[in-house]
């Protein structure tokens, strides 16, 4: 029987989609393994959470701001509303922890993820039913929004000594910090995180893109080296 990331075993689950790793609406390219979550759980996660969120908070200003869907018809911008924002920081959180873990399951896998060190937090992603996730802020910023892709979305995750903490940024603007669980074994004593360049239609590890920065400052030197021998 294949389980669930979120809804674990539960009876009569069905595993026909794949989910999006970051929401498509917002330029998600790369889906989890077929079997990894749920049709019940991504239902759940369009219906509940991510409409909330990205059509009813400020994260939709980024869509349009960033202009990620096609563009409308000028008859559809001229009879265009914005919504009424409703700002409800549980559901945005809950969607964003939805991203965190999405990703972890991305670089760690299925059987990992499992782990009952997760259950609160995934219990806390479907049911709401614990808000200390939600408030889990102050940690000293983990990624540089600096290196990132302009406007990119983002997750990584660090060991701090005592958490396991997620730090995940949309548009490379609107971020919220988790502590998922305490820390249990030395997965993330070095930062992992996965990257949306929805920008340019691609998507990469963070160990990949510090391997594409330091190989174009290692281009950039030898390019100097060459000038400057060049020029004697």
């Amino acid at each position: 029987m294949s389980l669930c990331i979120y809804y674990k075993n539960r009876i009569g689950l069905t595993f026909n989609k794949r989910e999006h790793i970051f929401p498509k609406a917002i330029g998600g390219i790369e889906r989890l393994d077929a079997g990894v979550v749920s049709d019940q759980a991504n239902e759940f996660f369009a219906n509940n959470l991510e409409v909330k969120t990205l059509r009813m908070s400020e994260i939709f200003i980024g869509r349009i701001v960033n202009g990620y869907n096609k563009k409308p018809s000028k008859e559809k911008q001229k009879n265009r509303t914005l919504p009424e924002f409703l700002f409800n920081r549980e559901i945005d959180s809950r969607t964003l922890g939805k991203i965190a873990f999405n990703s972890l399951a991305k670089i760690k896998g299925k059987d990992y993820i499992l782990k009952p060190e997760f259950d609160e937090f995934r219990n806390w992603i479907i049911g709401g039913n614990n808000d200390w996730y939600h408030c889990k802020m102050g940690k000293e910023i983990i990624a540089s929004t600096q290196i990132m892709p302009n406007q990119s979305h983002y997750c990584v995750f660090v060991d701090d000594g005592e958490y396991l903490i997620a730090d995940v940024c949309l548009y490379n603007c609107w971020r919220k910090m988790f502590g998922i669980c305490r820390s249990f074994d030395d997965s993330f004593v070095i930062p992992k995180g996965y990257i949306c360049d929805w920008k340019n239609k691609k998507e990469f590890t963070l160990m990949e893109l510090m391997h594409e920065l330091a190989e174009l400052e290692d281009l950039k030197y030898q390019n100097l080296k060459e000038l400057g021998n060049a020029l004697g």
